[in-house]
C-alpha cells in the first residue's frame, strides 16, 4: 500500500478480523448489515494491513488473533474492540457499548473464553470472507 493510501486510511474506524474464523466472518455480516451509517472500514489480519497502519508501540505482542478496532490513531482490543465496535450499530446493538461500565477484567475475561472457544461455535473457513460487490467497497485489504 502506497504511503498516501495509509494516510487516508489513518482517518477511518477499521476493524480487523480473523479471515478463517467462521464466528467472526459471521461478526462482520452483522456488522455490515447494522452499521446503516456504513463508515466502517474492514481488514482481515491476514492481510498485514494493522502492522503498515499502527505504530509499533501499539500492536501488541503476541498479536491477537480475533477482533481489532482501529479509531481516531489508537488501536483497541478483545472486549473494548467489540465495544465500540458495537457503539456504531444501530439500536439495539448500539446499547452494547453501555457494558464499557462492567470492569475491564471481567469483560476481557469473557471475550478470550469465547475468542478460544471460536472455532469450536463456528468452525474455520479455508478462506477470507468475499463481500457482495456493494460491500466490497468497505473492505481496504483481504
Amino acid at each position: 500500500m502506497t504511503k498516501e493510501e495509509l494516510e487516508r486510511l489513518q482517518g477511518l474506524p477499521i476493524v480487523f478480523y480473523d479471515g478463517t474464523c467462521g464466528f467472526c466472518q459471521a461478526s462482520i455480516q452483522l456488522v455490515l448489515r447494522y452499521n446503516k451509517r456504513q463508515n466502517l472500514r474492514f481488514a482481515a489480519l491476514q492481510s498485514g494491513l494493522v502492522e503498515q497502519l499502527v505504530s509499533p508501540a501499539q500492536v501488541p505482542n503476541p498479536m491477537p488473533d480475533s477482533i481489532l478496532f482501529f479509531e481516531n490513531g489508537r488501536l483497541y482490543t478483545e472486549s473494548e474492540a467489540a465495544l465500540r465496535i458495537a457503539r456504531h450499530l444501530i439500536f439495539p446493538w448500539s446499547a452494547l457499548y453501555y457494558f464499557r461500565f462492567i470492569p475491564l477484567s471481567f469483560r476481557d475475561f469473557v471475550y478470550r473464553f469465547v475468542a478460544k472457544h471460536r472455532y469450536r461455535i463456528a468452525g474455520r473457513n479455508e478462506a477470507c470472507l468475499l463481500p457482495s460487490p456493494e460491500e466490497r467497497a468497505r473492505f481496504v485489504a483481504y
